[in-house]
């Protein structure tokens, strides 16, 4: 797994996020990245705990969970990859992590190559973008703008985020649905799928092609889709 890690006003710092804790509560959860000096491991809450509202701290850009071990569904404790020892809070919380499982993480941070700017291509990067917007769940339209057959979109709302999105390649799309004159603007969920070429977005989860074009949906189509996150 890799995320975007928040330190507030717009900072932000990458880091490959190693491990997971669940607590007795959400707000007890937490995620094992690096510092932003890249020198030593570190708990980050998932939430931040001294604002009241949902405010996500760090945002899942690869949800890839290939090499973690597993937790029981709604069990307690540390799940992460494979290589880390159980005891591997008590070692961050003592400041005795080993040097050679520091040096790994380090290592394979440094390996670990960021695409700050992606394109929807598989359904693995379908998955990685839910991750990261949370199905685009409060998301609202704050802008688009066409430029020949390019069309540019931004998100705001977005839980820790705003989102650029272009599509290119027989662009079609309608928005008329989350007018905020009319309607309203705010997401409660997403559909991205591939098929026959296209990638299609639209506003409700589980949707099909066929039923986006039913109409009564705010929607996308194009031959291609990409994406940039900009973390608040």
């Amino acid at each position: 797994m890799y995320g975007i890690v928040r330190t507030g006003n717009g900072n932000y710092y990458t880091s490959i996020i190693f491990g997971f804790y669940r607590g007795e509560s959400y707000s007890k959860n937490f995620w094992l990245v690096l510092n932003q000096e890249k020198t030593s491991l570190t708990k980050q809450c998932v939430l931040n705990p001294d604002n009241k509202y949902i405010e996500v701290m760090v945002l899942i850009t690869d949800c890839d969970e290939s090499n973690w071990t597993e937790l029981p569904e709604d069990a307690q404790g540390f799940q992460g990859v494979d290589y880390l020892p159980e005891q591997i809070i008590s070692m961050i919380e003592n400041d005795s992590v080993p040097d050679e499982i520091l040096n790994r993480c380090i290592k394979e941070d440094n390996s670990y190559a960021f695409t700050e700017y992606s394109e929807i291509k598989t359904e693995q990067d379908i998955k990685n973008l839910d991750w990261t917007t949370g199905g685009f769940h409060d998301a609202y339209i704050k802008e688009i703008k066409q430029n020949g057959d390019m069309l540019y979109v931004l998100f705001d709302g977005t839980w820790g985020c705003k989102v650029e999105l272009w599509f290119s390649g027989d662009v079609e799309y309608d928005v008329s649905s989350r007018d905020p004159e009319k309607y309203d603007p705010y997401w409660f969920g997403s559909t991205i799928l591939l098929k026959d070429g296209f990638v299609y977005f639209a506003d409700e989860e589980n949707l099909t092609a066929e039923k986006i074009k039913q109409g009564g949906y705010c929607w996308f189509k194009a031959r291609n889709m990409k994406y940039h996150i900009i973390p608040d």
